[in-house]
């Protein structure tokens, strides 16, 4: 079967599935978009970068719906645990988390 066919008989082909929940999952989906672009080698500028780029859907209505200052301070947790402190410049942001 050529690549850029769906087999819909193939186990092993990907696909993504929406689940709905009352339970709010912006600051654990945030952490892992951070975290796996870190550990990518993205620098925390570049990070920010992406979640103000509308072609990241999900990283991008994080940033919408909560604000520049959130992601910014997961941005600075999850560098801090893995032992890179970010130096943010001071933030003219409105909305906080």
């Amino acid at each position: 079967m050529p690549k850029d066919e769906f087999d819909p008989e193939d186990p092993l082909e990907l696909f993504g599935v929406g689940i709905i929940t009352t339970e709010d999952t912006t600051l654990p989906m945030t952490e892992c978009f951070v975290e796996e672009f870190m550990r990518l080698g993205y620098n925390h500028k570049q990070i920010l970068a992406l979640f103000r780029n509308p072609h990241y859907t999900g990283m991008n209505m994080v940033i919408a719906n909560n604000g520049d200052q959130f992601v910014r301070d997961v941005i600075s947790e999850i560098f801090t645990k893995w032992g890179r402190p970010v130096p943010w410049p001071p933030c003219a942001c409105v909305k906080q988390r």
